[in-house]
């Protein structure tokens, strides 16, 4: 199985105590299985940029560097095919009124187009699409398909 990591999971493994299920969630995969979104890059820069010169900023901007080289070849780009899964996914939920969030419906397109599972906490975000998810945070949550098919196989 190949997963995306949401913005949620990266910015768990780099708090000074991260959550001890998510990191073994994370040590029991293989690197080549864990993709990560441009759009998850972009929070991740927003994140460091509106916090004040201090060391923390340094060392997230550090970290967020190292991580760039290291998913190199497992980044996403935002492309064509995502912008169009992307707006069907989004018109559907606001028909049903139940419209999602920018950056979140973002990342779950990149998931669906690409055939990943979704590793994120927020689960609740993403219940009206179709991305199959996975929560390390909570065992009774975890390995969530749904239904629907799949854009790829």
């Amino acid at each position: 199985m190949k997963y995306l990591l949401d913005t949620c999971l990266l910015s768990e493994l780099v708090k000074a105590a991260p959550e001890p299920s998510v990191t073994e969630w994370v040590g029991q995969r293989k690197a080549t299985d864990l993709f990560v979104s441009a759009v998850t890059i972009g929070e991740l820069h927003r994140g460091v940029a509106k916090m004040a010169v201090s060391k923390r900023r340094t060392e997230l901007t550090d970290w967020l560097e190292a991580l760039e080289v290291s998913l190199e070849n497992q980044m996403l780009p935002f492309t064509h095919e995502i912008a169009r899964i992307w707006a069907t996914m989004c018109a559907q939920a606001e028909a049903q009124g139940r419209p999602l969030a920018m950056m979140d419906s973002l990342i779950a397109a990149t998931a669906l187009t690409n055939g990943l599972t979704l590793v994120t906490r927020n689960v609740k975000d993403f219940s009206s699409t179709r991305v199959d998810l996975v929560n390390p945070w909570g065992q009774d949550l975890a390995d969530k398909k749904r239904p629907g098919p799949k854009t790829r196989p």
